[in-house]
């Protein structure tokens, strides 16, 4: 066993423990002891680390981001969602070779570590990916992932062709029996996808018992798009479908109705809250003080990098705090704990992986993130520790990252990813 001593640990448990002197002791991949200083404990370990009063919390999970889109970093900004997408983002990703995709891929497993993120939830874009190459890179990585091909219509296949081709990609992901890297069936949008085309994704997850992931109620425009198309808001559109009966993660839920968080409480969907990219592309506030109060489960997310600019969920939690906070005039709302967990083992509840990872706690998978506070003045006082990790933490403050009690990052280097081999 090995004891990581001297440490003060945020556990995001279900009671919010914090231990000031603590001691975390791993035993293989899993959590054995998370608690005060205890001599005993620390009897039993071979190896003993002494983190000097560093902070340390559980792994980042990062709710819904687009991997693969990290080359698009900075392609076009100033620009709506739609115009966005259509005239930059899907023009230039048609472009992707295998060998583009993959560079891409692992320039963002090694931005996540870098920054405290552990576990992601992906949605690809399928054109010109090798997956087993993809799954190379992310197993090498260590992280842990749903990577999931995206669904579109278009003129050039019949919704049976795509759902057949995206069937033969995620029998592929699931032919590796990889519980560290699996998929959900991921049809883009509402907009971006026929009825035929959604309601094969549905029954394609039904039969495969996957999880969805779906871009959804983002903006005002795709609002619009659907009342006109279908003479119903997105999500009642959905609802009427089934998708409300399909444990889901529904990304960014910007346009919320109050009966629509209503329908969303009662139901398994999951809502990824992406509120810097959402800023950038004048989608909107999520409502997830709402959606929280609802008992809807929330987690965090960056969504790409092309829509961000980066992969930072420190700033992300930050944003999110600030928004909901002026978005109700109420400066209680979204509390540093609720803004920690969201981060944590909100998100991790959001995948479905909330026995495993997103809190520090015995039998867990030893996912967790050290800062090292000392000599950074921006995290001083350090007594203020909880403040500091919403309010004032940057990704590039984390120190060193463990998945599973393997060390992936290092004194902020990546150990996993072969970060001078990409540029």
């Amino acid at each position: 066993m090995k004891a990581y001593t001297n440490v003060n640990l945020v556990t995001c448990d279900s009671k919010f423990h914090i231990y000031h002197d603590g001691l975390l002791v791993v035993d293989g991949s899993q959590i054995a002891y998370c608690g005060n200083h205890d001599e005993a404990w620390l009897a039993k370990c071979r190896e003993v680390v002494d983190y000097e009063e560093a902070w340390i919390m559980p792994g980042l999970v990062n709710c819904h981001t687009h991997s693969a889109m990290t080359l698009l970093r900075g392609i076009r900004d100033d620009s709506n969602l739609h115009e966005w997408l259509e005239d930059y983002i899907w023009p230039a990703e048609s472009q992707f070779t295998s060998d583009v995709t993959t560079k891409a891929v692992q320039v963002a497993l090694a931005e996540m570590l870098q920054s405290g993120t552990t576990t992601f939830n992906d949605m690809y874009n399928p054109q010109g990916v090798d997956i087993d190459r993809i799954y190379q890179a992310v197993r090498q990585s260590g992280m842990r992932c749903y990577f999931s091909p995206t669904l579109f219509s278009s003129a050039s296949e019949t919704a049976e062709e795509t759902l057949a081709r995206t069937r033969s990609i995620i029998e592929n992901i699931l032919s590796y029996h990889d519980e560290n890297f699996q998929t959900m069936v991921a049809p883009h949008s509402p907009y971006a996808c026929d009825e035929d085309l959604l309601r094969g994704s549905l029954e394609l997850a039904r039969e495969l018992d996957l999880k969805l992931h779906i871009h959804v109620a983002e903006t005002q425009e795709e609002n619009k798009i659907i009342l006109e198309r279908y003479g119903k808001r997105p999500l009642a559109f959905l609802k009427g479908l089934g998708y409300l009966e399909q444990l889901a993660v529904f990304a960014h839920g910007v346009e919320l109705r109050p009966s629509e968080i209503a329908d969303l409480a009662v139901s398994p969907v999951s809502i990824a809250h992406n509120p810097i990219s959402n800023l950038k592309l004048a989608s909107g506030i999520a409502p997830v003080t709402d959606l929280l109060a609802a008992g809807v489960t929330v987690g965090l997310a960056t969504d790409s990098v092309a829509s961000n600019n980066n992969l930072d969920l420190f700033e992300e939690g930050r944003t999110a705090a600030l928004l909901q906070k002026m978005r109700t005039d109420d400066a209680t709302q979204f509390p540093i704990e609720q803004a920690l967990k969201t981060m944590t083992i909100e998100g991790a509840k959001a995948l479905g992986f909330e026995d495993r990872i997103g809190s520090l706690e015995v039998g867990k998978q030893a996912d967790f993130i050290v800062i090292q506070p000392k000599g950074r003045l921006h995290l001083y006082p350090l007594e203020n520790m909880l403040s500091h990790l919403i309010y004032a933490v940057k990704g590039s403050d984390v120190q060193d990252v463990y998945i599973a009690g393997r060390q992936v990052v290092r004194d902020g280097q990546v150990l996993t990813v072969d970060v001078g081999k990409l540029f």
